[in-house]
């Protein structure tokens, strides 16, 4: 039970803290470099499957053990760096092999990507703690 309250409590942090994000600081960014790669309409499983399986590995990677230990700021630090090395591995290959990728792009989506996860990571492991 505790894995789902830690799961569901995380994937709800996420999603809505990036929905925001994406909103204020990502989508302004890619629509100045990329917007005409974009997808019209926006394609939702696609982006469902990621949040989900992407919440997984936090879960896998970062937030149990730090449940298991009792330490969400293990759970702040390893979700920083699992978001730096996720969204990094995105941003840095996108910028190596596509004409129009921006640095600016790569800088504010890894940063993003590795505050977005940490933080996410933190306060699941402290609802569950909280609740459980």
């Amino acid at each position: 039970m505790k894995i789902l309250i830690l799961y569901f409590s995380t994937a709800v942090i996420f999603f809505s803290a990036d929905a925001v994000g994406l909103r204020l600081l990502i989508k302004p960014v890619f629509e100045r470099h990329i917007a005409h790669l974009f997808a019209d309409p926006f394609r939702v499983v696609p982006a469902a499957l990621f949040y989900l399986g992407y919440v997984s590995g936090v879960l896998w990677f970062v937030s149990v053990p730090a449940l298991r230990a009792g330490d969400p700021v293990a759970a702040l630090v390893g979700g920083v760096l699992l978001g730096l090395m996720a969204y990094g591995t995105y941003e840095f290959t996108n910028y190596a092999t596509l004409r129009d990728w921006s640095i600016q792009q790569v800088v504010i989506d890894t940063t993003w990507g590795g505050l977005l996860t940490g933080f996410s990571a933190w306060a699941g492991v402290m609802i569950a703690k909280a609740v459980g």
